[in-house]
């Protein structure tokens, strides 16, 4: 249920759950960003989860629950499997300097060695964490702490805590980065989205996306090209284009709750993918370019069903822990 679009090379990744419930099964797959053709398939033998891209060589990451598959990209194969033990929740990946995989897990962040798959480097927090930001220009990582109402910045070659951004509240828990305007955006899971000065390492502001408090921020993705912001917001399959003000200047809609977004800078073309399909917006037109389904659509109600269950689920849990005042304890190193 995430997607990652490769620019440079005219392609776009996507891992999803099987079209049947209960689920049997798990695939990635690849498509063509300019005839929008799936290309390949591959199966999963681990649960869908975020994914990452080496910008340099085109080899993406798949997370899974506990595990992460390799995909080369010269071989077009998943190649082999990264066992980290513990739920991964977001990822990033260091392209230009150290060539590490930064992971979220637990209370932890862990920089790995894709090649090995030995953790490098960890940094402990006495909070859980989730969403996570490279910023290749200066080295630095932006990792969100829930249920903190703070954005910890970490060097990112020695993992060492070298500030804290205050956030009006909690949380900060998907990021979206804009490395040459230096803007980072985050959505919390609430109706808010909170953004930050990464040169000056301060907030700057907090709009709200809709007019309903029910709704929430999941899936968040930034246009490097234009600085247009586009979020998920649910319930429903809604998705809202932000101008650099914060205004939001377009609704593009799918079928149901969305689960993961990503910007092809060279078409302008937004992805929006859920249970069982991807949708594919020209932003550039403001309008919807193809609808394309790829697994089976028989179960779309099913399907649409289980993405939101799954995403209400986790922004339900993660109010309750606010409201209660839950704090875990830090995990051992």
């Amino acid at each position: 249920m995430s997607v990652v679009a490769d620019s440079a090379r005219g392609l776009v990744y996507f891992d999803t759950i099987s079209g049947e419930y209960p689920p049997t099964g798990f695939s990635f797959g690849i498509i063509n960003a300019s005839t929008h053709g799936v290309i390949k398939v591959l199966p999963l033998d681990v649960y869908a989860g975020p994914l990452a891209l080496d910008q340099k060589t085109g080899d993406v990451f798949v997370a899974g629950s506990t595990t992460i598959a390799v995909y080369e990209a010269t071989n077009q194969t998943l190649v082999r499997q990264i066992s980290v033990g513990k739920p991964i929740l977001s990822m990033a990946y260091d392209s230009s300097v150290s060539e590490d995989l930064f992971v979220t897990s637990g209370y932890q962040v862990l920089a790995i060695n894709p090649q090995t798959g030995e953790v490098v480097r960890s940094a402990t927090f006495t909070n859980s964490v989730d969403g996570i930001a490279l910023d290749s220009s200066n080295g630095r990582l932006y990792v969100g702490e829930y249920p903190q109402g703070e954005i910890s910045v970490l060097e990112a070659a020695s993992l060492v805590r070298v500030g804290t951004i205050g956030l009006p509240g909690c949380c900060a828990l998907q990021f979206a980065l804009d490395e040459s305007a230096q803007m980072l955006y985050a959505a919390t899971g609430t109706n808010n989205v909170y953004v930050v000065n990464t040169g000056t390492g301060s907030f700057v502001k907090s709009f709200q996306v809709t007019s309903s408090s029910q709704n929430s921020t999941n899936a968040i993705v930034v246009d490097n090209m234009t600085g247009r912001v586009y979020v998920a917001s649910s319930p429903g399959g809604s998705v809202l284009e932000l101008d650099t003000a914060g205004d939001v200047v377009q609704h593009y809609y799918v079928q149901s709750q969305v689960a993961g977004l990503a910007i092809d800078t060279k078409t302008q073309e937004l992805y929006a993918t859920n249970y069982h399909q991807i949708t594919v917006f020209d932003t550039a037109e403001s309008r919807t370019f193809l609808l394309a389904i790829f697994i089976g659509v028989t179960v779309v109600a099913v399907g649409a069903i289980l993405v939101y269950l799954f995403i209400r689920r986790r922004e339900e849990s993660e109010r309750m822990k606010v409201q209660s005042g839950w704090v875990g304890p830090p995990e051992a190193k």
